[in-house]
């Protein structure tokens, strides 16, 4: 249990500042606060200065991977598997935390704000629903983050855990540049999303180390094999 909170603590801190940083920006944009204004243009101006239209193939293709429909179809692969080889825990915490904080949260928190999207004119593909927080780069930063940060505390050596980190949050980075390139959404939207991401899935990664081997016994004790802890 000691090695499990000396595992959960730096999570924890982790996940609080990016969410004092979501809460912050999401704060901001209710109030109108001049610096999300002046942001938004100069990002956007940066992002959307070279669309070109091989270019632009290529974000719709990478967007798509990063869509709430995407992240929940690879949830639903990921549970099944997990449950096929008896790990009942981590599928439950892995499904449950992209279901949660994935997809209900962030419809909640959309709702919330109420946030409209950029002018419509300039957009590359249809949407539909408010802005902020991005609900791609939410999903994309807890459905790959878990991930990502799973396998790090899985592999032995440190430079399998920076190859692991760079590729993770190099693609989530990519997903929240195609949300501008694209034109439905504001820099801010997508840097909510990713903080208010990475937030869920640091504090749900160290509640799951908490957590894990209390459920584990409460299965075991129910008579279902769970092969999520090895002995």
């Amino acid at each position: 249990m000691n090695t499990n909170r000396k595992k959960a603590t730096p999570l924890f801190v982790i996940g609080g500042f990016c969410l004092i940083l979501f809460i912050t920006i999401a704060s901001a944009i209710a109030t109108e606060s001049n610096w999300v204004a002046r942001f938004d243009l100069n990002w956007i101006g940066k992002i959307r200065d070279g669309i070109q239209p091989d270019k632009t193939s290529i974000v719709k293709l990478v967007t798509n991977l990063g869509s709430a429909e995407t992240t929940i179809i690879l949830t639903i692969v990921v549970v099944l598997i997990l449950f096929f080889l008896r790990k009942f825990v981590v599928g439950l915490w892995f499904g449950g935390t992209m279901l949660v904080c994935g997809v209900v949260l962030n419809l909640a928190l959309k709702s919330l704000v109420g946030r409209h999207r950029p002018d419509s004119v300039n957009w590359l593909i249809s949407e539909s629903g408010f802005s902020f927080p991005s609900g791609h780069a939410t999903a994309t930063a807890v459905f790959y983050g878990l991930a990502g940060l799973f396998l790090i505390f899985t592999v032995p050596k440190i430079w399998q855990k920076i190859v692991i980190g760079i590729i993770t949050y190099g693609f989530i980075l990519f997903v929240m540049y195609t949300r501008v390139y694209l034109g439905v959404h504001f820099p801010t939207d997508v840097l909510g999303g990713f903080f208010l991401g990475t937030a869920s899935v640091c504090i749900s990664l160290g509640v799951y180390f908490i957590a894990r081997k209390p459920l584990h016994n409460l299965l075991v004790k129910w008579r279902i094999k769970d092969r999520s802890i090895i002995e």
